[in-house]
């Protein structure tokens, strides 16, 4: 009786370590008409319960079985009571209630077909399944290195200078000896975009006074605003001056006086009146300059 213990011992755990091979079943037998767990049978439950924890698997399920010796509702009976011993001892051993399944089949789904009322021991087990370990988390993707697009190109301000350099000629009205006479020389002018609709200027004319008894060099200093209206490719302007007229065959002294003109392309041609202080309003001086412009 002792040696076929001890077969039956050895057949259960060899069994079981089979099962166990194929991805986490578990074998536990039954002696006939027993629902109790020997030491080969313990030992099976314990070695389905580390596995379980071992792994991290989420469940564990324990489907009971019984031959077909006895009636269909006996062995049904039976079946649920091996079924439960064995969930039993694998929360003892730690495996959560709910992470178990438990179902009892009574003699429905023998291991070994046989014909009824056949005492067959592999037919009297509990069979135990390990569910795989869920699969670890796909490792995160590194995020894609998107090249930050290059900034739009900022626009290039539109130039606020217009340097002109150009002929001056002049014609006056009266000179010192009360008679007409010309101016003929270069003229400067500094212009600053103030607003897109007004420039402030410096002008600096050069030239020889020449048709007068005293004629000779001088020159003409003046500031003033212009008033612009048009765009970059053609605009006209009006404006004024004042500074200050000084050479050979005049009065040096202050003038100030209106002045118009047009901007076309590179072109920038001017007219203007300038009126001397110590003279009347009719006595005054015709000028013109036609130069390039150059904007920065």
């Amino acid at each position: 009786m002792k040696r076929q213990l001890l077969l039956s011992a050895a057949c259960c755990v060899l069994f079981g370590l089979s099962a166990q091979a194929q991805e986490g079943r578990y074998i536990v037998l039954f002696g006939f008409d027993q629902a109790s767990l020997d030491a080969a049978a313990q030992a099976t439950v314990a070695a389905a319960a580390q596995e379980f924890q071992r792994t991290g698997s989420a469940s564990i399920s324990v489907v009971g079985h019984t031959d077909t010796s006895g009636n269909a509702t006996y062995n049904q009976t039976l079946s649920e009571r091996r079924e439960q011993a064995v969930a039993d001892e694998l929360m003892r051993l730690g495996v959560p209630a709910s992470a178990l399944t438990g179902e009892a089949v009574g003699e429905t789904q023998p291991a070994v077909q046989t014909g009824d009322g056949v005492a067959e021991e592999q037919n009297r087990r509990v069979d135990i399944q390990v569910a795989p370990p869920p699969p670890p988390p796909p490792a995160p993707q590194p995020a894609p290195q998107v090249a930050e697009p290059a900034p739009p190109p900022r626009p290039a301000a539109d130039p606020r200078w217009m340097f002109t350099p150009g002929i001056f000629y002049g014609y006056n009205i009266e000179d010192e000896q009360g008679t007409h006479s010309h101016l003929a020389g270069i003229n400067l002018s500094f212009d600053y975009l103030v607003t897109d609709w007004m420039t402030f200027g410096l002008e600096q004319a050069g030239f020889y006074h020449f048709d007068t008894d005293k004629d000779g060099f001088g020159g003409r200093t003046v500031v003033g605003p212009d008033f612009i209206f048009g765009d970059r490719q053609f605009a006209g302007y009006f404006g004024g001056n004042i500074g200050y007229l000084y050479g050979s065959g005049f009065d040096d002294d202050f003038v100030g006086g209106p002045e118009v003109g047009f901007i076309a392309g590179p072109i920038n041609w001017k007219v203007g009146y300038d009126i001397p202080f110590n003279r009347d309003l009719d006595e005054g001086i015709v000028n013109t300059t036609i130069g390039a412009v150059f904007r920065f």
